[in-house]
């Protein structure tokens, strides 16, 4: 009778959850290894402060293989910076604009280079991956500069933040699609032809059936060419911020992507803010300032990469 009761219990989903909770605060035995063990994805963090000043130093880092396409950067910077003056929220944000820089999310310099790339490219269709802030941005954008020609699709399993800021206008115009982008038939994606966006903030995650995987092994083989690519939370040199690893945010997409983009000719780097940031901070400050607002410690840091598939 105990073992028959017993067994009831452990089936009951409160029970199962416990027992799970209890597993890992004693060391989680369903996990081979520890974190920090040299066979665990979770880094070790004395690990990380030994070798701080050959992870975190750009100027030191080798980018073998990958061609940063530096002259290009600099050309296309040079010639969107002309709206940067026009960037809507320098002063005060917009009376019923969607977007405020005031958020922890999407801002400052990510802000700023997504607006001015919408500016100069005006794409027909925008596909963003992971929406909210940056889909306010976009909404703003299209409707103040671009007559609400371009049409985006929302693809978020979870689209709440983005819904609390689309209007009547926004549900009818353009799409929602609230599933995980694994399940999104590729065929959405093969809709976006040249100077159109796909953007990509994901769980920043590559593993089993991840959306990361999925999009570098499934989708951006796919896109035609010409699209343009974001991805967010890229920094340069392909390493995350110290402060985020030492609170122990794992990710490790910064690496798969740089891994995806080595010896590969069929992507270039259009636009890397944090590349920009470190290497022409004078230029930056004196034509955009606002690219280099320091945040206080809570907020995430700004860094996006842009790529266009050739």
């Amino acid at each position: 009778m105990k073992n028959y009761i017993k067994k009831k219990l452990e089936g009951l989903p409160y029970i199962k959850r416990l027992k799970d909770r209890i597993s890992e605060l004693e060391g989680n035995p369903k996990h081979a290894y520890a974190a920090g063990h040299f066979y665990s994805p979770i880094p070790s963090i004395d690990d990380i402060l030994q070798n701080d000043e050959r992870i975190f130093k750009p100027d030191k880092a080798p980018l073998e293989g990958i061609d940063l396409n530096e002259k290009k950067q600099l050309t296309l910077l040079h010639k969107i910076s002309a709206f940067y003056k026009e960037f809507p929220y320098l002063s005060d944000t917009p009376n019923n604009a969607r977007y405020s820089l005031d958020n922890t999310y999407y801002y400052d310099s990510d802000a700023v280079f997504l607006y001015l790339i919408m500016r100069h490219f005006k794409p027909s269709k925008i596909i963003e991956i992971g929406s909210g802030f940056s889909s306010a941005l976009m909404l703003d954008t299209n409707e103040y500069f671009l007559k609400n020609k371009t049409h985006c699709t929302f693809i978020d399993p979870h689209p709440d933040r983005l819904l609390s800021v689309l209007n009547g206008k926004d549900r009818d115009h353009h799409l929602v699609i609230p599933k995980c982008v694994q399940n999104v038939k590729i065929e959405v994606f093969q809709q976006l032809q040249e100077e159109d966006i796909l953007f990509i903030d994901s769980s920043h995650v590559s593993k089993i059936n991840s959306d990361v995987n999925f999009l570098l092994f499934e989708i951006l083989p796919k896109l035609n060419k010409g699209v343009l690519i974001h991805i967010h939370d890229v920094f340069y040199p392909f390493v995350y911020p110290k402060k985020w690893l030492l609170g122990g945010r794992a990710w490790n997409e910064v690496f798969i992507l740089r891994a995806f983009l080595q010896y590969n000719d069929a992507f270039e780097i259009i636009l890397f803010n944090t590349f920009l940031e470190t290497h022409y901070a004078d230029w930056l400050n004196s034509h955009m300032p606002l690219c280099l607002k320091k945040r206080p410690a809570q907020f995430s840091a700004s860094g996006s990469i842009w790529l266009r598939k050739i």
